[in-house]
């Protein structure tokens, strides 16, 4: 009966800090079972922007980021419907960097300058992305969701 109750002890204490261990990103998940990948590709809508704590959302307010899959990247700048068009342009290439602390976009057409942008990434769920980055010391930060 003693050693019934060590084991389930260990366990329970195992099944306490093995999520802890998990957590990546600062703001969560714990757990996915889906794959970083996974869980970043996809037609992203801007729910919040901010840029030194000043919400500047309706800037975004009809623009959406597609990351696909195979690490290209297209910028939508307004819709027809709930359809996002001029989804050719800017558009780029999107990739994890620092051991998938943080998404690279790098922005090589439809602008006239190439440029990229590297986030931090401080929550990556299925349908909530949230990054960070500091530019000229002013903090911008954008929450991102997507439809299931």
């Amino acid at each position: 009966m003693q050693k019934i109750n060590r084991s389930a002890l260990l366990i329970m204490i195992v099944m306490v800090l093995l999520p802890l261990s998990c957590k990546k990103y600062e703001d969560g998940p714990l757990f996915s079972i889906y794959s970083k990948k996974e869980r970043a590709t996809g037609n992203w809508y801007f729910e919040l922007v901010t840029e030194d704590g000043n919400d500047i959302t309706d800037k975004y307010a009809s623009h959406t980021l597609n990351m696909r899959r195979n690490g290209e990247l297209y910028w939508s700048q307004g819709f027809i419907g709930n359809n996002p068009y001029n989804t050719y342009g800017p558009g780029g290439e999107w990739k994890f960097v620092n051991d998938k602390n943080q998404i690279e976009m790098h922005f090589n057409y439809g602008v006239t300058e190439e440029y990229t942008l590297v986030w931090d990434i401080t929550r990556l769920a299925y349908a909530d992305l949230r990054l960070r980055r500091y530019e000229n010391g002013v903090e911008i930060v954008w929450q991102l969701w997507k439809p299931y």
